[in-house]
């Protein structure tokens, strides 16, 4: 009896930069941004990446989003090679996997209104054929529903909104074609503390109620304890660990890991974990 795919799998993924040539004769330096990175994420579950800056957590998501070209392995979704799909062929694929990135501020496009940002996919993905303009807007206004914003907000612009809102704009702009997958990377780390819990709650109810998973890319170890069923911890593109999040924040491993965990304030009462 065969078993399905899991949703996401990467297999052996490297990743190596061309570095500024020091010298005329020879072959150029690289920068291994990661080496040997393998994992599964099964539908409905989240996994968190954590390591230091430089570590090659955003390179990883990159690499995920088929943003960037691996120089080995494989992005699997759902059984399919990511990077082995021609350029219309990974355009329709795109709907399944979205993108909220670290920045609300520099994410949206200034110059356009919430209904051209937050129905930008649906145009660039042509999702399931042409969509007129009034079911964009019919479908940008369910999508701001869901992320506790109001049907006017779609005349607005991005100046006109708070951090925490606009990361709810780009939290609805992944959500607008139904995607399985949401990869966060940082998607908290540039708003207050008080918003922060808000965005995270939101984030975990849509989960519940849409069956999402999340690539969740942190240097903040206790909002992956908070948010992740799984833990992968790199070290300068090595994958040093990887476990639930349980065994990561109750019996870690490696030094590196402990070490992280070490610089959580209050680390071992973890009062986060009471707001579940």
């Amino acid at each position: 009896m065969s078993t399905a795919a899991p949703l996401l799998e990467v297999r052996h993924l490297g990743k190596r930069f061309a570095l500024p040539r020091t010298r005329l004769w020879g072959p150029s330096d690289h920068l291994l941004a990661l080496s040997e990175v393998s994992f599964k994420l099964e539908a409905g579950k989240s996994l968190g990446v954590v390591g230091e800056s430089g570590s090659g957590k955003s390179t990883l998501a990159r690499l995920v989003m088929a943003l960037d070209v691996p120089s080995a392995g494989q992005v699997l979704m759902n059984g399919v090679d990511l990077h082995a799909l021609g350029a219309d062929d990974l355009r329709r694929a795109r709907s399944g996997f979205q993108m909220v990135f670290q920045d609300p501020y520099g994410s949206l496009d200034p110059r356009q209104k919430v209904l051209d940002i937050v129905t930008e996919p649906l145009a660039c993905l042509s999702v399931g054929g042409p969509v007129s303009r009034a079911e964009q807007r019919e479908r940008a206004d369910l999508a701001l529903s869901e992320v506790g914003l109001r049907s006017a907000d779609l005349d607005k612009y991005p100046h006109e909104f708070s951090g925490g809102q606009r990361q709810r704009i780009a939290i609805a702009r992944a959500l607008i074609t139904r995607p399985a997958l949401i990869v966060a990377d940082e998607p908290v780390s540039a708003l207050d503390v008080s918003v922060q819990a808000q965005v995270l709650n939101l984030m975990m109810d849509l989960q519940e109620r849409y069956g999402l998973s999340y690539l969740f890319v942190s240097h903040d170890l206790a909002v992956v304890n908070l948010m992740c069923d799984d833990v992968l911890v790199l070290q300068s593109g090595h994958v040093v660990e990887h476990a639930s999040a349980e065994q990561i924040f109750k019996r870690p491993e490696h030094p590196y890991t402990r070490a992280l965990l070490s610089a959580i304030p209050g680390h071992g009462s973890r009062p986060i974990e009471e707001s579940r």
